[in-house]
């Protein structure tokens, strides 16, 4: 199978069994899942989260409760540019509610320098992942194949993302992969 296959095998699933929220339908997205802020909770109550002061955070809507709770505690958080791919901005000073959208963050964020800040965590989001912590994204946008942090990465899944073994060459490894029943890696 292609990567390109695996994706398609994965939104379909997820919109056939009515497991994809909103934006829908999940095809071309690092889809948003029921079960989303579960497995987000999981991930908030290990250390690693609850150690990181500094989270780069994808723009997905499946990381938005991430997002919120990270600003909610005092961590600083970068996300990439909406329109301009390899820039990234930092939230610091934003509240939760100033970010319902992610195309309006351009205007109230800062400019952020990715080489120049340490960052404790990396959220992004997934379309396919495996047991042995692999990895497929959407195919374009965040992350960046060339983007190389030396952090933890962190994703969730839902159970229909998860294979054993991916069936097709992974785009990368993640450490971590927080499903609304458990906790896969770190």
């Amino acid at each position: 199978m292609t990567q390109g296959e695996v994706r398609e095998m994965v939104w379909t699933a997820l919109a056939q069994n009515r497991a994809a929220i909103y934006p829908n339908p999940p095809h071309g997205h690092h889809p948003n899942f029921v079960g989303a802020t579960r497995a987000a909770e999981r991930l908030m109550g290990l250390k690693l989260w609850q150690l990181a002061t500094v989270v780069l955070a994808g723009p997905d809507q499946v990381l938005k409760p991430l997002r919120e709770a990270a600003l909610k505690s005092g961590k600083i958080v970068i996300m990439p540019h909406p329109d301009k791919a390899g820039k990234y901005l930092s939230l610091e000073g934003l509240r939760p509610d100033q970010l319902k959208r992610v195309r309006e963050i351009a205007q109230l964020a800062r400019p952020a320098e990715l080489g120049s800040t340490a960052i404790d965590l990396v959220l992004t989001g997934s379309v396919a992942v495996d047991e042995q912590r692999g990895w497929i994204g959407k195919g374009y946008g965040f992350p960046y194949q060339d983007l190389h942090v030396a952090a933890p990465w962190a994703t969730l899944a839902h159970t229909l993302m998860i294979f054993d073994d991916l069936p097709c060459e992974l785009e990368r490894k993640v450490d971590l992969i927080a499903t609304p029943h458990q906790i896969i890696g770190v």
